[in-house]
Formats: structure tokens, sequence, C-alpha cells
């Protein structure tokens, strides 16, 4: 595993081994070495939790907080702009009758962007989260990794 530090390289991280990540004292983060963007693609956050044999570690697999913060704003955005034109008529004008269901079919537009870019970036970062997981189970030598 390679540290998560940023270097001039095609991945844009220092190092060359396949799973980046960043250790702090209770809890780590990894995820796979990209040669393309891919905001969506899965990182692994896990916590370390003394246990009666040793050391549990838990975690789960989700995108970059970042991305999060991003798409939950892409879809308020979204219902703000909606519930608006739907509800404050037009100032002076006579409403058509397609102009409503024109701004639904623009919000519907976006909205399906906006589910379609972060499914199909998971779907290219399977492998990905494929790969971190073969990674604990090897480096922690236990079939118990889910």
């Amino acid at each position: 595993m390679d540290a998560e530090r940023l270097a001039f390289s095609w991945s844009g991280y220092a190092g060359k081994k396949e799973i980046l990540g960043r250790i702090r004292e209770a809890s780590f983060r990894l995820q796979k070495r990209r040669y393309y963007r891919n905001s969506f693609a899965p990182f692994f956050y896990g916590q370390f939790a003394p246990a009666d044999s040793g050391t549990l570690i838990t975690g789960e697999f989700r995108m970059h907080p970042f991305v999060r913060v991003f798409m939950a704003f892409w879809f308020s955005f979204l219902a703000v702009f909606v519930i608006t034109a739907l509800v404050l008529p037009s100032r002076g004008q006579q409403e058509s009758a397609g102009g409503r269901a024109f701004i639904l079919l623009i919000a519907g537009a976006f909205a399906v962007f906006g589910v379609g870019l972060m499914k199909f970036g998971q779907w290219l970062g399977n492998s990905k989260q494929n790969a971190i997981a073969a990674f604990l189970k090897k480096t922690l030598e236990t079939d118990d990794a889910h």
C-alpha cells in the first residue's frame, strides 16, 4: 500500500502500488489506484476497535465525502427549482399549457442525468471495490472480509 500523497504521475499519486491509503490512529481509508478520473469510485473507510482476540476492523465502501456533498447539493437544487417553478406563477404572463410540462421534463432530465452519472461511476468502480476487498483479505489473512 502506498500513502495517499499527491505527485506528478499518471494516477496523480506517488508510488506504484495498486492500493493507496491513509491511516490515522483509529481509522483508515483505502482506494484503488486509478489512471483515469472517477469521482464516484469507492473508498473503503475502516475503523480499528479493540477486541478480546486482538483488533477488530470494521468498515464500509462509500463515495468520497466531497462527491456525496456535491450530489446532495445537486438534488437539493433540483428539488428547489421544481418546487419554485411549479408553485410561483409567472408574473404578468399567461401560462402556456406546455410551460410547466417543459420545466418538469428538464428537471426530470437533470435527475436522470445525476442518477445515471452516479450509477455509471459506481459501475466503473466495481472492480476497484473487489480489488480493495481482496487486498484486505490478503493483508489480514482472513476469510471474514465481506
